[in-house]
């Protein structure tokens, strides 16, 4: 069966979104089904405002994936990858599979698969924030973006959280089907060397990894921090991530609070390192103020690493309170839930070892591509 992902933006460009649809496709490519794999996507880093990869990271760009150009929309954070319809017809789908809700790729990819008969599968990656309240958004929903709905043949969803805000929202759906990221546990298991030790970060690190974006609540932490030195003053806060336009209002928040000794920003570390920062950091703190998932607290507990997490949409069903880690609400119970695993041996490693557990239970890779490779046998049979 030759399969055709459509996505916006594909690595090296980072996001939860980005691994996600590499994972599925580099895992499904290499499976027992024998699928023929393709990807059509772009050249862009970001897509609002629109920056682009550098060009010297494409030439090892794999053969299954064809960057398409791409142009802007007027007024709108709405990218087109053009002759997309074309491209389509050229590697000739017996299934598309099609991601992110508001953004061209899944929509064309609806339509094209309707008109010539073929299954279509949707992965929404749906949420709400602050811009989908505006009107043009609202409106996109309930005419564009309903059809896209309507014409996929299955939804996945990556949590309980994300479905109940389809289901509230009133879109139309066939059929759901939760099918949540996935880590390898074994890999984030293997002993590796402390890259902060070299960084001169010898003592106590809590660790963050996110986009440096505003959504992500990096904020809190840094405001966090001077109640946490209180009690434990060797403490240090490690910030792993790109830049996503915030880190220069993060590094006056850390100069005003008299912090640049305890922050770091480590900027993007290859997948080898950031495991190994998982497996060295005393805890990972995640207080972004919404997930549809939080690939990264799955990664941490598969690492051994507790988590402090803050309690909202799927980050309970990640990492469900004192199982792999502690959630909070409140900016006190933030300074609190970080002394209070920073200062007890015996809770961190129990955290750790319960955390280990739900992700081998609920969160491995293997688990997540039968039940992909499931569906495009389903659907391809139909």
């Amino acid at each position: 069966m030759r399969i055709v992902h459509t996505c916006l933006r594909y690595p090296p460009a980072t996001g939860g979104v980005e691994r996600y649809v590499q994972e599925i496709v580099e895992r499904t490519l290499n499976s027992d089904a024998g699928h023929d794999v393709r990807v059509l996507s772009s050249t862009m880093r970001t897509h609002g405002p629109i920056t682009e990869l550098d060009p010297n990271l494409l030439l090892d760009d794999p053969p299954y994936l064809q960057r398409l150009h791409h142009a802007s929309t007027p007024l709108l954070s709405y990218p087109r990858l053009q002759a997309l319809p074309y491209y389509l017809g050229h590697h000739a789908p017996d299934l598309i599979h099609g991601y992110s809700f508001w953004y061209q790729p899944a929509d064309v990819a609806a339509r094209y698969a309707a008109k010539h008969n073929l299954p279509f599968i949707f992965h929404p990656m749906y949420y709400h924030n602050a811009t989908r309240q505006k009107p043009h958004w609202q409106l996109y929903q309930k005419t564009y973006g309903r059809t896209t709905f309507a014409l996929a043949d299955v939804v996945v969803v990556i949590s309980p959280q994300e479905q109940a805000l389809i289901e509230s929202a009133g879109l139309p759906v066939k059929r759901f089907a939760l099918i949540p990221p996935g880590v390898d546990s074994q890999k984030y298991q293997a002993p590796r060397p402390n890259p902060f030790e070299p960084r001169g970060l010898s003592q106590e690190v809590i660790l963050s990894v996110s986009r440096l974006a505003t959504g992500k609540g990096l904020a809190d932490v840094i405001t966090a921090l001077p109640i946490v030195l209180q009690q434990r003053p060797a403490t240090n806060l490690a910030i792993v991530g790109e830049d996503f336009g915030a880190k220069q209002q993060l590094e006056k928040l850390v100069k005003k609070h008299g912090l640049t000794k305890q922050v770091h920003f480590l900027g993007r570390l290859s997948d080898e390192e950031l495991i190994a920062a998982y497996q060295h950091a005393k805890l990972l703190v995640h207080p972004s103020h919404y997930e549809a998932f939080g690939l990264v607290l799955a990664e941490a507990m598969a690492a051994g690493t507790p988590v402090v997490a803050r309690n909202i949409a799927a980050v309970p069903f990640v990492a469900p309170h004192n199982l792999g880690g502690l959630l909070f609400s409140t900016h006190s119970e933030l300074s609190q839930h970080l002394i209070t695993v920073l200062k007890n041996d015996k809770l961190r490693q129990t955290l750790g070892q319960q955390g280990q557990k739900h992700v081998r239970n609920n969160f491995e890779w293997q688990q997540q591509i039968k039940k992909i490779t499931e569906l495009y046998r389903q659907l391809g049979s139909t």
